[in-house]
């Protein structure tokens, strides 16, 4: 075999013109030289492929025609144990003739075996990158909910004891409903673990400044609401005391005018100012003002004087919170509508305090009698009852007591200091009918009936509890049908009975009877009973348990009106208390379900409810 020198270069010419890249012009040949360098002296006579310590490859590119080619070496260390570890170097560089001698251009050395993986000289992926990146701001919030730290307030920056960083408020949340363990590592932790880090180098967003500003706004908008509400109410009590003005004003007026013409007029000039004043009544009427559209299943119909607030019952109008409700309308305007949810099924009677604070008192079928704040519209007393509540009072003597009728007939006595239970029952004297209606009379010592009591209407008839200073005794009352509605009104201690057509009776009757009381018996003992006065006929036809009402006259205080729903007609009529004749008749798309009397800035109004209108009619 031919011995080479030692430091002999090896040129392989390699001219293929088919096996070029795409890239390689055309006209362009490659020189392979291939050149070994020991890094111990030997014979000349030793191979080439003998132990090489490093083997070098230069490859040149060069033109057909003297251009300038490039030359490319590549060392390669050996795998000798014995010997210094070569680099391999790669550099790049310019010639001006195929022949020019490399020129060698500082580059980055990379020191490997020939054994090592070739995995390792592979280029880092961009998306791999990039999700670095994206990992590194994950790190930069919190891993619960994906905001930022603070440095202040309840989602500034804390960790656990195994190190992982959190929102304080998350972190206490989690660790509250996830059984205690970290939500990254499933280590277990508990609330005391928690440790508030004061970092420098974390980024965290500086919300001082807006807490603050937070805190001073929340206490600006309660300041704000404590005086939009006392000035509401004293607005509210400017008005009320105007109208108790006006309305003695009007009262003393007509009381002097009448004194005056019975001391000058003798009984003729009586006569034809009766008459005077019939004929003014009949020309004056209720005219038609406005009216709020309703959704629909509206039932009752409530006045609260105290707040000039109408009230109508219907179901919630949001289905993502069912239940049964009020919906609020001012009277003033007639535009202010608020919807106040109460009870989970249907409201049955609706009956207001009449003192400043608006307490509501609602009766429902869900077994629940309640108290609702219609300042605040929040229910603030809750009573339970075994069976569903079919009506409902306050004791007007004393606003501590309320009382609930049931569907079995039983009335139960609520004291709101004691919310845990009833403090009386009253057992019903016949037998066990639904309560459809009650009203409490107060004591009037110079009147027909000198006892206060519990008015009630059932569906076989009428009943009086006397209230005395020690028990509740029963007195029935000579009425016979199905009530349907009953009213009292205590100027005149009158109360109104509507009862629905049955076998003895061909049509709707409203009886307006009078209640008295006499002593009998050694001991003394009230008997209280109560005799017709007048008896208004309606029509043949009643299917809905609807409401009536009793009223003094707009024109004359002393007089009274009557007001019901026809379902026959579809009308509401009204009829003169005194001569029983109709005086009006209102007519309506829908059978009316509650009539409801009111005066507001002296200005008489009666509200008229069906089931999806409410119409609001003024006295002309």
């Amino acid at each position: 075999m031919a011995q080479v020198p030692e430091d002999y270069p090896m040129d392989v010419d390699v001219d293929d013109q088919s096996t070029h890249d795409d890239d390689t012009p055309q006209g362009h040949s490659r020189r392979t030289v291939i050149q070994s360098t020991s890094s111990q002296p030997g014979p000349a006579s030793q191979s080439l492929l003998d132990n090489p310590d490093v083997i070098a490859v230069d490859e040149t590119d060069e033109e057909d025609v003297g251009s300038s080619a490039s030359e490319r070496s590549i060392e390669l260390p050996s795998d000798n144990p014995a010997g210094n570890a070569e680099g391999v170097q790669d550099t790049e560089r310019q010639a001006t003739t195929p022949t020019s001698a490399p020129a060698a251009m500082p580059g980055v050395q990379v020191i490997s075996p020939l054994r090592n993986s070739p995995a390792e000289f592979k280029t880092t992926s961009p998306r791999r990158a990039a999700a670095k990146v994206e990992s590194d701001d994950d790190s930069d919030c919190c891993s619960i909910c994906f905001e930022s730290w603070t440095n202040s307030g309840n989602h500034r920056l804390a960790s656990l004891k195994c190190g992982h960083l959190f929102g304080q408020s998350c972190i206490e949340k989690w660790l509250k409903g996830q059984g205690g363990k970290c939500p990254q590592c499933n280590a277990k932790a508990k609330k005391g673990d928690i440790r508030v880090i004061y970092a420098k180098t974390v980024k965290m967003v500086d919300t001082t400044e807006r807490d603050r500003a937070m805190r001073e706004l929340e206490k600006e908008k309660q300041l704000r609401r404590k005086v939009e509400l006392e000035a509401a109410q004293t607005r509210l009590q400017y008005e009320l005391a105007l109208q108790e003005c006006n309305r003695i004003r009007v009262q003393l007026d007509r009381e002097r005018q009448r004194s005056t013409q019975a001391s000058v007029s003798g009984p003729s000039s009586s006569q034809a100012s009766c008459s005077q004043a019939s004929t003014s009544q009949q020309r004056r009427r209720y005219q038609f003002d406005s009216s709020v559209p309703l959704k629909g299943e509206s039932r009752l119909l409530g006045y609260d004087a105290q707040h000039g607030t109408l009230v109508v019952s219907q179901p919630s109008p949001n289905q993502l919170f069912p239940g049964f409700g009020v919906k609020k309308v001012s009277a003033m305007d007639l535009r202010s509508v608020q919807y106040v949810s109460v009870h989970s099924k249907a409201i049955r009677d609706i009956c207001f305090s009449g003192r400043v604070d608006g307490l509501m008192l609602t009766a429902s079928i869900d077994k629940t009698l309640k108290i609702t704040s219609l300042m605040s519209n929040t229910v603030v007393q809750t009573y339970h009852t075994p069976f569903p509540v079919w009506a409902c009072c306050w004791n007007r003597e004393d606003n501590n007591y309320v009382y609930a009728g049931l569907q079995n007939g039983s009335v139960l006595v609520f004291d709101q200091r004691d919310t845990s239970k009833h403090v009386e029952e009253l057992a019903p004297p016949r037998a066990r009918c639904p309560i459809v209606a009650m009203s409490y009379v107060p004591r009037d010592p110079s009147s027909s009936l000198r006892c206060g009591g519990l008015l009630l209407g059932t569906l076989q008839g009428g009943c009086f509890w006397e209230k005395t200073s020690t028990e509740y005794r029963p007195h029935p009352l000579p009425m016979e049908g199905s009530c349907t509605s009953l009213r009292f009104e205590p100027s005149t201690r009158h109360c109104l009975a509507s009862f629905r057509p049955d076998k003895n009776h061909n049509s709707t009757r409203h009886l307006l009877c009078e209640l008295e009381s006499r002593l009998v018996g050694e001991d003394g003992r009230n008997h209280c009973s109560c005799h017709v006065m007048q008896t208004f006929y309606g029509g043949s036809t009643q299917k809905l348990l609807t409401r009536s009402a009793l009223f003094a006259s707009p024109e004359d205080p002393g007089q009274l009106l009557v007001c019901a729903g026809d379902e026959a007609s579809t009308s509401a009529q009204i009829w003169s208390a005194s001569t029983a004749a109709l005086l009006q008749k209102i007519p309506t798309d829908s059978p009316v379900l509650d009539v409801c009397p009111f005066s507001i800035n002296d200005k008489h109004q009666l509200g008229v409810l069906t089931d999806k209108l409410l119409r609001i009619y003024s006295w002309t």
